[in-house]
C-alpha cells in the first residue's frame, strides 16, 4: 500500500470500491452463528470496499471477534491488489456493543463528564480503544461532539459530553487523545452538529432553525478544536441546517462538507458519511442517488449500513455511471481515494491487519481495564434531592422497580441489601427501532399502582428506575409519585437526566447517564451495577448541578 502508484494502478470500479463502508451484522453477511458468510467474501471480492463497519451485539467473546475481524482481512487481502481494511465499529460505550460475553462497558460521554475528571475521561477512552484494537476493530466512530442543547433531543443525549460548547471542547478533546494514544483511527460526528434536533435522523430527517451566529457560537467549536488537534475523520449528519442549506442534509450539501469543512475549516482528513440507510435519507432518495450526491457534496467513505449486497451493487455502480458520464469527475474520486489510502498508510494498516485472538484475551482480562471502569461508574453517577435516604443499610428491604434494568439490577441488590422485591414495569417492545420509546401502556399503569402499593408495605425503600428518551413519560412520573406518598424513595434515572424538575421533593435521585435511546449497552451494565449499589450503601454528598441544562 506505500506504493505510490497504487492509485494508477487501480480501475474506476475499484476506486469507488475503496470509497465505500459496507456493514457487516444484525444478521447481514453472516451464518447464524455469527460468522462472516461467503456472501461477504463475495461482496469483498467483486466491490473490494475500503471500509466494513461491524454491527449488532454478538453473542460472542473477544476471542471470536478477533478471528472475526481477522476472516475479514484475509479475504480482502487475497483480492487483486491486497489492500486492507478498515474496520470500524461505534462502541461509543465499549467493545460490550458488539460482544456479548467477555467484555465490559465503560460510562458513556457524558457520564464521563459528569466525574469532573479530565483525566480519567481520557484515560476511559484510551481503555475502550485498547480492547477494540485488540479485537482488530482500527477505528471508533467516536468521539461524539454534538452540543445537546436540546434536552428534547431524541437521538444524542448521554452520547455528547454535555450541553455546552466549552464542556463537548474539553471533555471530546480528552477523548481523542485518548483514542490516539492507542493508535486508533478517531471518528467526529456528527457534522455540523446533532444536539438540538428534536427528531431521531435514524427515523425522520430532521431540521435545525438557528441562525449562523449559533451554530459558530454553539455547535462548530468542538468541530473546529477536533481538527486542530488532528482527528482522522469527521462523521456527517443527515439533518438539514436551514442557515447553512435548507434544500439538503449535510450529508448531501457540498455547501456544508466542501464550503464548510473543507475550505472554510480546513479540514483535510476522510469525511464519513453516516449511515445511508437511516430513514432521514433511505425514505427521500434513491439508494445510489444519495451516493453520488454525497461524494459530490465532498464524502470520502460513504457508510451503507447493514444493507443486503443489492444496495451495495448498485450504490457502487451509481457512483462508477456518474464518473463515466461526467456527473463527477476521475479525479474528484481520486482525491478521496488518496485520502482513505493515505490513512490506512498512516496507521500502518498493511503491517497491523491481523491481531492475535490470545493477545485478545489478555488484553480483555486486564485488571487495569476493569479497574478504570468501576472508577468511572462511581464516580460518574450524579446524586440529587434528599440525600437523607442514604446510606442504605446491609439489612435494608427493597422493592426494585422501573421501565428497564431491574432485571440486571436485581442480583446486584440481593448481593447488597436484605429482602429485595423486584417489580419490572417494562413492556415488551421497549426496545424496538419502531418504538424505541420506553412507556408504559395506559391500560397498565394503575394495575402496576396497585401492586407497588401493596408491596410498599412491606419494605424499607423503593429504588425506581427511570428513562425520559423525550419528555418524561406520565405513567413513570405517577409510579413515582406514588410511592413516594407510601416510603422513601431512590430514582435511578438511566438515560438523560431530564426528570428531576418533575419528581417529588423528597425522593433521592440518581442520574447513571447509563442508557441511550435504544438501552444501549443492554443490559444495564455489570459494573455499573455495582458501583450503584455502593453507592447507595454510604453517604452520598449532592452534587449542585448536571452537566446537561
Amino acid at each position: 500500500m506505500e506504493d505510490p502508484t497504487i492509485l494508477k494502478e487501480l480501475s474506476v470500479e475499484e476506486k469507488v470500491g475503496q470509497l465505500l463502508h459496507v456493514g457487516i451484522g444484525l444478521g447481514n453477511f453472516e451464518t447464524e452463528t455469527g460468522w462472516p458468510d461467503e456472501e461477504m467474501r463475495t461482496v469483498l471480492e467483486e466491490i473490494r470496499p475500503g471500509a466494513v463497519r461491524v454491527y449488532g451485539n454478538h453473542a460472542a467473546t473477544p476471542h471470536f471477534m478477533a478471528q472475526y475481524a481477522n476472516q475479514l482481512q484475509r479475504w480482502a487481502e487475497a483480492t487483486a491488489h491486497g489492500i486492507p481494511l478498515l474496520l470500524s465499529c461505534d462502541c461509543e460505550y465499549g467493545a460490550v456493543d458488539i460482544v456479548g460475553h467477555g467484555a465490559r462497558a465503560y460510562p458513556a460521554l457524558m457520564g464521563r463528564t459528569a466525574a469532573g475528571d479530565i483525566d480519567l475521561a481520557r484515560v476511559v477512552s484510551a481503555a475502550v480503544a485498547r480492547e477494540m484494537v485488540a479485537m482488530g476493530l482500527d477505528m471508533n466512530h467516536q468521539p461524539v461532539v454534538d452540543v445537546n442543547t436540546n434536552p428534547d433531543n431524541p437521538v444524542i443525549g448521554v452520547r455528547s459530553p454535555g450541553g455546552d460548547p466549552e464542556t463537548v471542547t474539553e471533555y471530546a478533546t480528552a477523548a481523542l487523545e485518548g483514542i490516539h494514544a492507542e493508535e486508533q483511527v478517531a471518528v467526529a460526528k456528527h457534522f455540523p452538529g446533532h444536539g438540538d434536533t428534536e427528531l431521531d435522523s435514524h427515523l425522520e430527517l430532521p431540521h435545525v432553525t438557528y441562525d449562523r451566529e449559533t451554530l459558530e457560537r454553539v455547535h462548530l467549536p468542538p468541530f473546529e478544536a477536533m481538527i486542530e488537534r488532528g482527528v482522522d475523520c469527521i462523521m456527517t449528519s443527515h439533518i438539514v441546517v436551514d442557515c447553512l442549506d435548507p434544500d439538503r442534509p449535510a450529508t448531501l450539501s457540498p455547501t456544508i462538507l466542501t464550503d464548510l469543512l473543507r475550505d472554510e475549516l480546513g479540514f483535510e482528513g476522510v469525511v464519513v458519511t453516516d449511515a445511508m440507510m437511516m430513514d432521514a435519507i433511505a425514505d427521500n432518495y434513491g439508494v445510489g442517488e444519495a451516493a453520488v450526491r454525497a461524494v459530490d457534496a465532498g464524502a470520502d467513505l460513504v457508510l451503507t449500513g447493514y444493507v443486503p449486497g443489492e444496495d451495495l451493487l448498485e450504490t457502487r455502480d451509481a457512483i462508477v455511471d456518474a464518473v463515466e458520464s461526467g456527473e463527477l469527475s476521475e479525479s474528484r474520486i481520486d482525491d478521496s481515494v488518496e485520502r482513505v489510502l493515505a490513512l490506512k498508510d498512516e496507521y500502518d494498516l498493511t503491517e497491523r491487519r491481523y491481531v492475535e485472538p490470545l493477545e485478545t484475551l489478555e488484553t480483555f482480562a486486564s485488571d487495569g481495564n476493569e479497574s478504570i471502569a468501576r472508577d468511572a461508574y462511581e464516580r460518574s453517577f450524579t446524586v440529587l434531592g434528599n440525600d437523607d435516604v442514604f446510606p442504605l443499610e446491609s439489612e435494608t428491604s427493597v422493592l426494585l422497580t422501573g421501565i428497564r434494568g431491574v432485571h440486571a439490577l436485581e442480583p446486584h441488590f440481593d448481593a447488597a441489601f436484605g429482602d429485595v422485591v423486584s417489580c419490572s414495569l417494562a413492556p415488551g417492545d421497549v426496545r424496538t427501532l419502531a418504538d424505541p420509546k420506553p412507556a408504559m401502556e395506559p391500560e397498565s399503569i394503575d394495575t402496576s399502582l396497585e401492586t407497588l402499593r401493596s408491596v410498599a408495605d412491606d419494605v424499607d425503600v423503593a429504588v425506581v428506575t427511570t428513562y425520559a428518551r423525550e419528555a418524561f413519560p406520565d405513567g413513570q412520573r405517577r409510579v413515582v409519585e406514588t410511592l413516594s406518598g407510601e416510603l422513601p424513595v431512590v430514582v435511578v434515572s438511566l438515560g438523560l437526566p431530564n426528570e428531576f424538575e418533575q419528581l417529588p421533593d423528597d425522593v433521592a435521585y440518581v442520574a447513571t447517564y447509563a442508557q441511550d435511546r435504544l438501552g444501549l449497552p443492554a443490559p444495564f451494565p455489570e459494573t455499573a451495577g455495582e458501583a450503584l449499589v455502593e453507592l447507595l450503601g454510604r453517604e452520598a454528598n449532592a452534587r449542585e448541578s448536571l452537566p446537561v441544562e
